[in-house]
This record gives structure tokens, sequence and C-alpha cells, in this order.
């Protein structure tokens, strides 16, 4: 594991990853956007550190190296030079916005974005390994049930972010079969905070957004609040540390291989949404029960879960064999259970700051 480019270092997964990337000892080449003095980059690097509890010393000035996109597209920050001693990359970067209204923004960042880093990355990085793509686990549509580690078709996709990882799994797929360079798709299903910190980004995506709209009938005053949601359904929670755990693995292994790979990261399901609601009202002293909206405040909440709503009326069981034969793995960790999520829940609504250690020196930046 050398130097490795990475894009998304910003946000909650792509710092993490760019933390424990750098404390295994790889350079990290952090690809973002709007950040002509790498300050930001290494702001959400050094809190990702001090979340997953890892001592990078110098590393992030002796190893971080950031480049500067601007307002363009991610390729064209990356120079010849770069390119040249770059092993992997791991494509982080997304328009997460899920609004109907954004489609033709995502598909140009999700899809045309990603067509043309690979294409860059293959014509001008001799020793790249593999381009590894984190999209999710949510391509699969909005069916549910068993789930391989495939490229789906068919299946119906209900928002523009979702609709747009699939386009990129697609398209990715077809540049593989030029042979440049090898593919890897990386599915995380739900992310959620680190299992011995509890850090996460407080952000309100995915399942955090189920905490912030509890938190917020507490804030209005009430202590009952109704989610149109179905009682049974289990999602697939899977802990930061884990998804980077098994994402820097992946780039160690010694033998890349040629094939086209599909990678399913998830945690295992075992708490239904009842339990969890259950578990959100004891941390935030809500009663959180199941049905229709009966309230004006009800009625609020439910428009602000309704972006997540059919994900979590739906079950799927993800099939991660072949990430765990990748990683030569053959147990599974224990899937998120109450004394966990409790903790995650804690952490989030807490409001003490993470001790973040202090700079050490001057950071590499290449506008």
């Amino acid at each position: 594991m050398n130097k490795i480019i990475l894009t998304g270092a910003t946000g909650f997964v792509g710092s993490a990853l760019a933390a424990t990337l750098l404390s295994r000892g790889a350079t990290v080449l952090a690809v973002s956007r709007n950040d002509q003095d790498g300050c930001r980059t290494e702001t959400a690097v050094r809190e990702a550190a001090a979340g997953c509890g890892l001592d990078l010393g110098a590393a992030i000035r002796d190893r971080l190296v950031t480049f500067d996109a601007g307002q363009g597209p991610l390729a064209d920050a990356l120079d010849a030079d770069s390119l040249q001693a770059a092993d992997a990359v791991w494509h982080c970067a997304a328009e997460m916005s899920y609004s109907a209204n954004k489609l033709a923004h995502a598909y140009q960042t999700n899809v045309c974005g990603t067509v043309d880093l690979y294409r860059k990355v293959a014509a001008h990085a001799p020793a790249c390994k593999r381009f590894y793509y984190v999209s999710t686990a949510y391509t699969a549509g909005i069916r549910g049930g068993n789930t391989d580690e495939t490229l789906h078709v068919g299946n119906p996709c209900v928002n523009s972010y979702q609709v747009t990882k699939w386009c990129a799994e697609q398209s990715l797929s077809v540049l593989h079969q030029e042979g440049a360079l090898p593919v890897a798709i990386f599915r995380p299903t739900i992310v959620v905070g680190h299992a011995q910190t509890g850090w996460a980004r407080r952000n309100g995506f995915g399942f955090y957004m189920f905490v912030d709209a509890i938190e917020a009938v507490r804030r209005a005053g009430a202590s009952h609040a109704r989610l149109n949601l179905p009682g049974d359904v289990k999602p697939d929670l899977v802990t930061v540390d884990r998804v980077v755990d098994d994402m820097a693995g992946l780039t160690s292994r010694e033998d890349q291989g040629a094939a086209f790979e599909v990678f399913h990261c998830s945690g295992g399901r075992e708490l239904n949404n009842r339990q969890l609601l259950s578990i959100i009202s004891e941390t935030t002293g809500v009663r959180a029960t199941h049905g229709p909206p009966m309230t004006l405040l009800d009625q609020r909440i439910d428009r602000a879960i309704d972006a997540n709503r059919l994900f979590a009326s739906t079950d799927w069981t993800f099939n991660r064999t072949s990430l765990d034969a990748a990683l030569k793995r053959e147990s599974r960790s224990t899937p998120v259970d109450k004394d966990l999520l409790a903790r995650l829940v804690d952490w989030y609504r807490s409001e003490v700051p993470l001790k973040i250690p202090p700079v050490a020196g001057q950071l590499e930046t290449q506008a």
C-alpha cells in the first residue's frame, strides 16, 4: 500500500478512509473541490482520525497531499507526475442529493465525473492496479429480498442518488471491458458511527435522519411522535470502522487481479424499526410509535423522513460472500445490537466536541 488517490476525503466515509490509510503507512493523494489551501481536507481527516481513535502523528503533514479541483471536474486536479506514482484509486466523492430537481447535476457529477476520472487514471497512471468505486448497496432497487454481489438490471430506483450511482456502475462495467484498468464496485449498506467511539458526521443522513426527526419533536416541546414506518422491517446497519477496514483490506491485497469485482459491505440485520425507534425514544425522552401522522407536528416529521421511507420499509438481505472471500475472512462481525446503537445515538446527540490534535507542520497542497 503506497500512494492512493482518494476523492471525497471531506466526507464521512472518505475522511475515515483517509485516516485509516495514513495510519497504515500509505500516502494519500486527496482530491477535493474548493479547498485551495487544503485546510478543509486536513480538518476533515484530523477529525476522522480523532473520531476513529487513530494517532496519526506527523502522517498528515508528511503523507497527505491535497489537490484542489476548484469548481471543476475532479480529474482535472491531478497532474501527470502524481498519476504516475498512484497504486490505486478510491473514488468516494458523490452528489448525495435525492432531489429530482438535481438529477442533471447528479448525473454530471456521479456518472460523467466518474467516467472522466477513470479515463484519466487509466491513460496516465501505469502503476495503478485497480479503480475502486464507492457506490451504494441500494442500486439493487426497491424490490428487496436476497441481493447478490452483481450488477443489477431492471430494478426500480426512486431518487437521483440511487439512479446515478446505478448508471455509474453500468458505465464502469463498460469501461472495464476495454481492459485498461480493473474496476471494483464497493457497496456499503447504511453506514453508522464508529463501533468503539460512536463518532459520526452530524449531517442527518441515512439512519440519523430518524434521530434528527425525533430530536426535533423533543425540541418542539412534544413528548410523543408517530412515524409512518413498518415496525418489523430490519435495516442493514454497518459501522464506519468496519467499512473502512474492509476498504483498506481490499487495497492492501497483494494480488489485485484483473476481474470486474462487486462487493457488498453489509453489517447484518438484527434490529427492526420498532426496536430502533424504541432506542431513539429512550435516549431522547420522546415516545415514538408507529402509525400515520395524527398531529401537525407528526405531519411535519412525516414529510422530513419521506426521502428514506421506502428504504426503511423494504427488507434486503445483502450477500457479501465475494467481499469476505477477497479479504480471506471466514467469519463476520456481529450486527449492530441494542447496546451499540444506544451508544451511537447518545454520541450523535451529544454536544461534546472531539479532541482533535493540533496541526503538525505545513500540509503539502497542489492546486
